[in-house]
């Protein structure tokens, strides 16, 4: 221990790591090193000297922390002090306007300040500091809980591990700081140099590897990435630190932080705008990304008292900036395949930076798009990213061409099984009706195994590839019938890989059955639709639903309007399902007697599908459309074989485990509405109430949860999440 050393050599380590600190400080925050980059490492190898003879001498704010632990982490969740809010968004003056307007109208007779300052192209990081010591980083996450990722936070030079700096303010006991992680364009560049010269291929977004750089598991990883992060805000505790947003910043610097560039505390709206424009003009001249301005008022009393909208707090906005443009040259088209059958054209481009990123690829709808924007290959165009999201194309520059641009001919066959290509009746999509098209079959391959479907570890792409064109499988219910032996044979996989992957593809086996449902890739028919289907249905009586329901439709469909038509439009002249079915279809204006029996029959059939919340006609012809195929049936089929259930839980559905608990449900549910929360609630034995008081047993609490959060949080109400809920379901 410590205290059996000799005591210079403890003082010589506190002092190494005060020296170090203090060089890290001024080398990272104050871009002003008062050492050479020798001295440094002299100092850091004569403490990791000391350290690695006495691990006793480590200290959370050792800055031989920053190279990171070979130590790997499953990022164990958090709560934050306070919610990590969001703020709603401006584009245009007229919107800055209202936002002032709204808040005068709230806080009648107030005089505004406001802090400008820019809005970084980042990721979120709350840092707890204890006494000083950074003792915890962590994500933004949902808001209300994030990832731990305090040792990669660690290994970020911007990030102080102890704080005050020299002369700098007495810390609280406990201070909670929000900071925005980032990397600038220099390092980013530099990172990419790296990469390609290890024969890696370059990143493309920034934004997208600061993130998952600070979420490596080895902080050894995160530790060579030179990420940057700025500070701007104490989250905890408001009455320590200044109460002007402005002075808050100062006392942060002051602290040891770097916080962000060029902030300006302005008195008027019209000079908040002309800091705007004033931003948006340099901004490509920046050493870092930013997408927008921030705009807060000044004093955080005032700002505190106009209260939160949702997650977005009233006395803050983010002025986003217009969308980047960047014109380039269309080289060529190419259709790809969907898991429908969906063709949709793909324009490769000649690459070109724009909003952050080097963009190839561009998005188009269908070839009737393309017809319309008269688009030809070898044209000058114009493309966009909108929300900094996949650019688009906006338009050729006719006036640019040459002659020599090629129209741009839509297909007339698949280019991977060469079936004609079909139009479905007054759609404006071109499909491959060919099922067992090989590249629809891996498409639906690939799907069944993403995070969206039954998320299956290791089977991407080119092992999807593989396992299709060596005859290993021909749809998803095949996959269960890989033997380790076979996987051996194909390209690429030891003995490691096989017995991973079959692991995965074994685990995937017992997925719930509305991830089962959603997995098959149905339009329409995701994780939320497919749990109020299984809800209500069993898989053999959709089966069966769909079939009569064919039958029926097949019976209508001549007298009314041809052949070709709809199951969609005749449920659409059907829209007041609680009437008679006699008296609805009088809405027809027929007398034939056939007709009006099929039709009875046919809304008698689909009516408890579109009782259901968010079951449409639309949804429903889809559905139907879907087990139509006898593919698709035998796929069912072939699962149940295999151990696959998609047998709904009713034994649980209709059991009494939360009789007596009363519930309140607040913001938005991953993966309900709130109508399906209450009905399984209910159908469990539960109440759901409007209002949070001393009676309430739970708040089930989503996404823009607003008052009722806090007040449950001040009765000491048990919040729970959505997947705190279902554990709640599903214990004995």
């Amino acid at each position: 221990m410590a205290s059996h050393m000799d005591t210079s050599i403890v003082d010589r380590a506190a002092e190494l790591r005060a020296h170090l600190n203090r060089h890290s400080h001024q080398y990272y925050v104050l871009s002003s090193p008062t050492i050479t980059d020798a001295e440094y490492d002299a100092l850091f190898q004569e403490l990791s000297a000391l350290e690695e003879k006495h691990p006793e001498l480590i200290t959370p704010d050792s800055p031989t922390l920053r190279v990171g632990s070979d130590l790997a982490s499953d990022f164990a969740k958090t709560p934050h002090v306070r919610p990590v809010l969001s703020l709603s968004n401006a584009f245009s003056r007229e919107d800055l306007q209202a936002w002032e307007a709204r808040n005068q109208r709230l806080a009648p007779g107030s005089v505004f300040t406001y802090v400008v300052e820019p809005k970084f192209d980042g990721l979120t990081l709350v840092l707890r500091y204890e006494n000083g010591v950074l003792e915890q980083a962590a994500t933004r996450g949902n808001g209300e809980v994030g990832d731990l990722v305090t040792a990669n936070a660690r290994t970020i030079g911007s990030v102080p591990l102890r704080i005050p700096v020299e002369g700098g303010p007495a810390p609280p006991d406990i201070l909670v700081v929000r900071c925005e992680v980032l990397f600038t364009k220099d390092a980013f560049v530099a990172l990419n140099r790296e990469r390609i010269e290890d024969g890696e291929p370059a990143y493309i977004n920034a934004r997208n590897t600061a993130s998952g750089s600070l979420k490596q598991k080895n902080a050894r990883l995160t530790a060579k990435r030179d990420l940057t992060a700025f500070a701007y805000d104490v989250m905890f505790p408001d009455e320590f630190v200044p109460g002007d947003r402005f002075e808050r910043l100062d006392w942060l610097q002051s602290a040891g932080f770097m916080i962000p560039p060029d902030v300006q505390l302005l008195s008027t709206l019209d000079e908040v705008v002309a800091r705007v424009n004033w931003w948006a003009d340099i901004r490509d001249t920046l050493p870092f990304e930013i997408d927008g301005v921030v705009i807060k008022i000044a004093d955080n009393a005032q700002a505190e008292r106009l209260g939160v909208v949702g997650k977005d707090p009233r006395g803050s906005i983010a002025f986003k900036f217009p969308s980047k443009e960047a014109t380039t040259v269309l080289e060529h088209v190419e259709p790809q395949i969907g898991r429908t059958g969906r063709i949709t054209p793909t324009a490769h481009l000649k690459p070109v930076f724009v909003g952050g990123v080097t963009v190839s690829n561009a998005t188009l709808h269908n070839y009737d798009q393309i017809e319309q924007l008269d688009l030809r290959t070898g044209d000058t165009i114009t493309i966009k990213r909108s929300g900094d999201v996949i650019p688009y194309v906006v338009g050729p520059l006719k006036e640019l061409r040459s002659g020599d641009e090629i129209p741009i001919v839509p297909p007339m066959q698949c280019p991977i099984s060469g079936d004609l290509l079909i139009k479905k009746k007054d759609g404006v999509d071109l499909f491959c009706p060919n099922p067992q098209c090989s590249e629809r079959i891996l498409r639906r391959v690939m799907f069944f195994a993403s995070k969206e479907g039954l998320d299956i570890e290791g089977l991407g792409s080119s092992t999807a590839h593989s396992l299709i064109t060596s005859g290993l499988i021909k749809d998803e219910a095949d996959l269960y019938t890989l033997k380790k032996e076979e996987l051996l044979k194909l390209e690429g996989f030891a003995d490691k890989k096989a017995v991973e992957l079959l692991a995965s593809i074994d685990r995937a086996r017992n997925r719930s059955p509305e991830k089962l449902l959603a997995a098959l890739g149905i339009n329409g028919v995701g994780a939320v639709t497919a749990r109020l289907l299984l809800s209500r249905f069993s898989i053999e009586e959709l089966m069966a639903t769909a079939e009569k329901t064919m039958s029926i439709n097949r019976e209508a469909a001549p007298s009314l309007l041809g052949e070709q038509t709809q199951l969609s439009t005749l449920l659409l002249h059907k829209v007041h399902l609680k009437d008679p079915v006699a008296a609805s279809l009088k809405q027809l204006n027929t007398d034939d007697e056939k007709l009006t029996t099929s039709l009875g029959g046919l809304l008698t059939t689909v009516k408890p599908l579109l009782e259901l919340d968010g079951i449409g006609p639309t949804m429903v012809e889809e559905l139907f459309a879907w087990f139509k195929e006898d593919a698709n049936r035998e796929l069912i089929i072939k699962l149940q074989d295999m151990g696959v259930s998609f047998e709904r839980q009713s034994s649980r559905t209709n059991s009494q485990i939360l009789q007596g608990k009363t519930f309140v449900i607040t913001g938005t549910l991953e993966g309900f509405t709130r109508s399906q929360a209450r009905a399984r609630i209910e159908a469990n034995g539960g109440k759901v109430t409007g209002s949070v008081s001393g009676k309430t047993d739970y708040l089930l609490a989503g996404e823009k949860a607003g008052s009722k959060l806090t007040k449950a949080r001040k009765l000491g109400v048990e919040v729970l999440g959505v997947a705190d809920w279902e554990k709640l379901l599903n214990s004995d």
